[in-house]
């Protein structure tokens, strides 16, 4: 008697049309399965060229170091410009967070990667870097990847300590856990690996199979199901950088025996008060995520929109902090009155340049930088001095004088040529004690304006 044919049933049959249309998942670009011994030489290499020259100008002698150190022997040079191995490493770098390298730009070496080189725990370093990663970021170009947005660390070990074993196969991570879109599909995709492991070998196949014979146009690798398996080695490789997770002698992933006791209050933190960020660019990503101190929180996230002017998405970030209405609106009228002004001096450079002296010309607005977007920056046409503006927006003094000193001291070490001098000016609705203090305790040049606009936020 012939063998009954398998088919799946009408809620498989949804998966897998859902799963062949869907172009985003946990995209990990390769390089990525350099050990952190070859990673911590080829970035010490990459420190000789910090703050030389544009990166473009630095590839073949960056690799010609390589060589000569005998780390590399790959070729320097390249006939359609720049190095293969070059690209690769910066974008490895870019991804884990410890340097910042673009073609038009000088190197930079974040403080997370100046950790990482002095460290005598690399491992440690680049496991905490994991903590603070998240999927999308700018530093990933393609656009089909921007409808993720969690942190993958996280996620996993939610979905690790909830499963039988405490592990899912590398198929259960291509099929399942590769798809989540937020943090909130943990469940879903626990579900899903449960169901699954329930079907017989033969079904499970099937499930393979099909997802795999769903054919996209223009999908080089002809199916979503492949582009993920052969993308797999990498991605399961950088998430076992964190001490959360190990890669299995299956060749799935696995929670580290006992790590689970030391990540636990982790994981409850986060479950609390994590956020994902949506970083406008690259080196607004780089900023947070080269800071080790920086954390996936909500906290964080408010800073961020506040610093951008993000009205909406600030709000929201605030309504996770506090169920207070009278807070919110006060909030609402704080950002919504710091923008107006920030609005104004853009277009009013003289009246800051007439209270400081100085006949300023515009360079930009929220100016992107590794350490965050300063949210003017301009330069005094008489002097060259380089001059940067910072609203309080309700920030600490010693908080905001402190992004103001760092991106000054940003700006003199990528930008000032010939001597040029950098000057801080801070705008607050009014200047307390505090503020006055947090100057007076410094050497930085920094001037402190008092400027208010009225602005209404209540509907009438």
């Amino acid at each position: 008697m012939a063998k009954p044919k398998l088919i799946l049933d009408k809620g498989w049959h949804q998966f897998v049309n859902r799963y062949g249309s869907d172009r985003a998942y946990w995209y990990v670009p390769k390089g990525l399965a350099v050990s952190t011994a070859s990673l911590k030489k080829r970035l010490q290499v990459l420190k000789e060229f910090e703050a030389t020259k544009p990166w473009r100008d630095c590839q073949q002698d960056y690799v010609q170091r390589l060589n000569d150190e005998k780390i590399s022997i790959a070729v320097a040079e390249w006939d359609e410009g720049g190095a293969p191995l070059a690209r690769m490493l910066k974008q490895v770098f870019a991804m884990l967070g410890l340097a910042w390298v673009d073609p038009d730009e000088r190197i930079e070496i974040t403080p997370a990667g100046e950790k990482f080189l002095a460290s005598k725990d690399p491992d440690g370093v680049l496991s905490d870097q994991m903590s603070r990663f998240q999927f999308w970021n700018p530093s990933v170009a393609s656009a089909a990847h921007k409808a993720i947005a969690l942190h993958p660390i996280p996620f996993l070990g939610e979905v690790l300590r909830s499963v039988d074993s405490q592990s899912i196969t590398a198929t259960e991570y291509t099929l399942f856990v590769s798809r989540a879109k937020t943090f909130a599909d943990v469940d879903t995709v626990i579900d899903q690996i449960e169901r699954f492991r329930k079907l017989g070998k033969e079904l499970q196949d099937l499930v393979l199979q099909t997802c795999d014979a769903y054919k996209l146009p223009g999908i080089r690798r002809s199916s979503m199901y492949n582009t993920i398996k052969l993308d797999r080695s990498y991605a399961l490789r950088m998430f076992a950088l964190s001490r959360l997770i190990e890669i299995d002698d299956e060749g799935g992933l696995a929670l580290r025996k006992g790590a689970l006791r030391q990540y636990r209050g982790y994981l409850s933190s986060y479950a609390r008060e994590g956020a994902y960020i949506d970083f406008e660019n690259e080196k607004d990503w780089i900023s947070y995520f080269g800071d080790p101190n920086a954390k996936p929180s909500v906290e964080t996230a408010l800073e961020y929109y506040v610093n951008k002017g993000d009205v909406e998405a600030a709000i929201a970030a605030k309504k996770r902090t506090t169920k207070s209405a009278k807070e919110i609106a006060e909030f609402q009228d704080m950002i919504v009155s710091e923008k107006a002004v920030d609005d104004y001096l853009e277009g009013h450079l003289e009246v800051v340049g007439a209270r400081i002296g100085a006949k300023l010309e515009l360079i930009g607005r929220q100016y992107s930088t590794t350490v965050g977007p300063i949210d003017l920056l301009a330069t005094d046409k008489t002097t060259g001095a380089y001059v940067v503006i910072e609203l309080k927006k309700g920030r600490s003094a010693d908080k905001v004088f402190g992004q103001c000193s760092r991106y000054m001291g940003w700006v003199r070490k990528n930008l000032v040529t010939k001597g040029a001098k950098v000057h801080g000016v801070i705008v607050a609705r009014s200047i307390d004690d505090k503020l006055k203090a947090a100057r007076d305790a410094h050497d930085t040049k920094v001037y402190l304006l008092e400027f208010e606009m009225k602005v209404a936020t209540t509907a009438v």
